[in-house]
């Protein structure tokens, strides 16, 4: 498997658990279970910047000069990483509001 092939299923994989940790998180705020919530969150983050740490190093040899072909892996790769994210920060605020709740 050619190196960009891997990192991008390293980008898939990393934002792919990232996610699944951040809705799992989700559920637990929903339930009250805010340190467990916070702790999946903070895996999530964790895993979040491996899928980024990976998206930078392929920037960084591009900008090098050392393109890369098109490949609709590395596509789905930042499709994966893009919406983990997005989710980072939509699923952040929702902790938030459910917190909030609680305390009322």
């Amino acid at each position: 498997m050619q190196e960009v092939e891997q990192t991008a299923f390293e980008i898939i994989g990393s934002a792919g658990d990232a996610l699944s940790m951040m809705m799992s998180a989700l559920q637990y705020a929903r339930e009250g279970k805010f340190q467990e919530a916070d702790n999946l969150m903070n895996e999530a983050n964790t895993s979040l910047a491996k899928a980024h740490n990976a998206q930078t190093s392929l920037i960084v040899e591009e900008s090098r000069g050392n393109k890369s072909e098109y490949s609709i892996i590395m596509v789905h790769a930042q499709d994966h990483l893009m919406n983990a994210l997005l989710s980072q920060t939509l699923i952040g605020e929702m902790l938030h509001l459910y917190k909030r709740l609680e305390e009322k």
